[in-house]
């Protein structure tokens, strides 16, 4: 048996250690002695925070919105089996150690003793049971994959036993989105969807949701008195309705805000407010529909495109250097141990551009500087963007032009840009989500598991060598290998571009030290329980 242990606290401590060393994943005005302050274990606790609003869902598995932070909101309510520490690995919080059987065919969990749900009855092995087989039934919002779990059942009141049907390396990986449910409220329901009552944000988490407002998109929450672990910092948490947060913020209406790169200096010269920037993986990447335009189907065009997209001035004039140019090996260059630095990087090179164009006879016969294909149509296509990616798209209409490409920006929503990437409703589509870097969304592995509301299945590509290297990936568990596998799947898809990083959007937050000072350097997400809770 492979036995695995609580690391509680360790987690903290590794997290300021990481971010020490990784460049820009703290305020650039940071220093030793302020990392000591903001450590939130010495933080003392707070009675309000006040933080913007906006509607994303009832806070419960099945009431949140796909998108978006409602699954952090549901996640100051609920627990899962296992978090995930500092280094991705997963680590305790419902149950406190696990066993793997020699064939890894069977886990065994022990579940944290004395744990309350907030409505004072008792969290068992039953409750984890129950909550496996309601949501094989009916499916929750955000489904982990549970495909090679052949059973879950309860041994005793703290002890859950999982079968599965053949070893599975991200099983415990899965189980870090696995939130629990009480049987006690939900074996009555049949409805989970449109179950609203009260009841159905009882859970065991820091928080209680007191007040919800779907129209107002306001949440109240307070803190659980039966929360089994250490104290939140914050008794309240409220998130209400901002027309103009900036100014808000100012006002003092609420406590901390994302800002943009252009209005970072108003803040950096005032001591009342302190900085932190952010490294993370959420990109903006440019998709090709290769069902409908043939030409996206020919690497040499992809390639063609990658060197005439100036990714670097993107990053400076859009967000004035405060990102990372995108990784045509997908991962991130930074943050990502599994990022291969060997692959191509496809520098701005427009004349390498047109001489790619030529070799594949894209030529301009007319003389008007837009490049026609063998069949004498030109080389016009429409990039669909929304609001927050126009002026990304307008940079690169204007790239591309310079090579013969010929494009039209068409400008929608968010949500109807989502709507048309997801149906394939689209030539050119640039699209901005975090958890892009599953490598699985460029293959034809597992479909059903790719396409997302934020990130869909790479229209038309198909490699079954890449197929191959993800899957081999998927299968082992030795650290070497997965180095090895995945650095050779990245210089793949750098040749064969079925999909092009743009770039990594730092995150930028200022807040009021004075007013609380626990934000975690870990996370730009104003809703995340590791702001408020000790874990």
């Amino acid at each position: 048996m492979v036995k695995n242990g609580l690391k509680k606290g360790l987690a903290v401590l590794l997290a300021v250690v990481m971010l020490s060393i990784l460049p820009g994943c703290s305020s650039s005005t940071a220093k030793s002695d302020s990392e000591e302050k903001n450590s939130l274990a010495n933080q003392k606790q707070v009675e309000v925070i006040k933080l913007s609003g906006g509607d994303w869902g009832y806070p419960t598995p099945y009431g949140i919105y796909p998108r978006g932070p409602g699954s952090r909101k549901m996640a100051l309510i609920f627990d899962t089996l296992l978090a995930t520490d500092v280094d991705g690995n997963p680590g305790a919080k419902l149950a406190t150690e696990w066993e793997k059987s020699e064939d890894g065919l069977t886990y065994t969990f022990k579940i944290r003793p004395e744990v309350k749900w907030n409505d004072s009855q008792a969290l068992t092995a039953e409750d984890v049971a129950f909550t496996y087989n309601y949501f094989k039934t009916i499916p929750p919002v955000n489904t982990p994959d549970f495909s090679k779990v052949a059973n879950m059942e309860a041994v005793d009141v703290q002890t859950v036993k999982v079968t599965l049907t053949e070893a599975d390396p991200k099983f415990l990986a899965n189980m870090t989105s696995f939130y629990i449910i009480p049987k006690h409220v939900w074996e009555s329901v049949a409805d989970p969807v449109n179950y609203l009552d009260s009841k159905a944000v009882v859970g065991t988490g820091p928080y209680k949701l007191t007040e919800y407002s779907k129209e107002h998109g306001t949440y109240r929450y307070v803190i659980n008195e039966a929360y089994w672990g250490s104290e939140p910092k914050a008794k309240e948490l409220q998130f209400i309705p901002i027309s103009e947060e900036i100014l808000a913020f100012e006002q003092g209406d609420i406590d901390r805000i994302s800002i943009t790169p252009d209005v970072m200096e108003r803040f950096e010269s005032d001591d009342e407010y302190e900085i932190m920037q952010y490294v993370t993986s959420w990109a903006y990447r440019l998709y090709y529909n290769m069902n409908t335009q043939p030409e996206f189907a020919n690497v040499t065009f992809r390639q063609a495109v990658a060197n005439a997209i100036n990714r670097d001035q993107l990053v400076e004039k859009i967000e004035r250097g405060s990102a990372v140019a995108g990784n045509p090996g997908v991962l991130h260059p930074t943050s990502n141990k599994l990022y291969n630095s060997a692959v191509e990087q496809y520098a701005n090179d427009p004349k390498k551009a047109e001489e790619l164009l030529d070799s594949i006879g894209f030529k301009d016969t007319d003389g008007d500087k837009i490049r026609e294909n063998a069949s004498g149509e030109k080389l016009s296509f429409t990039l669909l963007a929304d609001e927050g990616s126009t002026r990304i798209a307008e940079l690169i209409k204007q790239d591309l032009s310079l090579v013969g490409i010929d494009i039209t920006v068409q400008t929608t929503d968010s949500k109807t840009r989502d709507s048309r990437f997801a149906a394939g409703d689209f030539e050119m589509v640039i699209n901005g989500s975090g958890g892009g870097e599953d490598l699985g969304e460029v293959t034809n592995v597992k479909k059903s598991a790719k396409a997302t509301s934020t990130t869909a299945a790479v229209v038309g590509y198909h490699n079954p060598q890449v197929d191959q290297l993800y899957t081999d990936l998927q299968k082992t568990t030795d650290p070497a290998e997965q180095l090895k596998i995945s650095g050779e799947l990245q210089v793949l898809l750098a040749q064969e571009l079925p999909k092009l990083t743009l770039y990594y959007k730092n995150t930028i937050m200022v807040h009021r030290p004075a007013v609380y000072d626990g934000w975690s350097p870990d996370t730009y997400h104003n809703d995340s329980r590791t702001n408020f809770v000790v874990e």
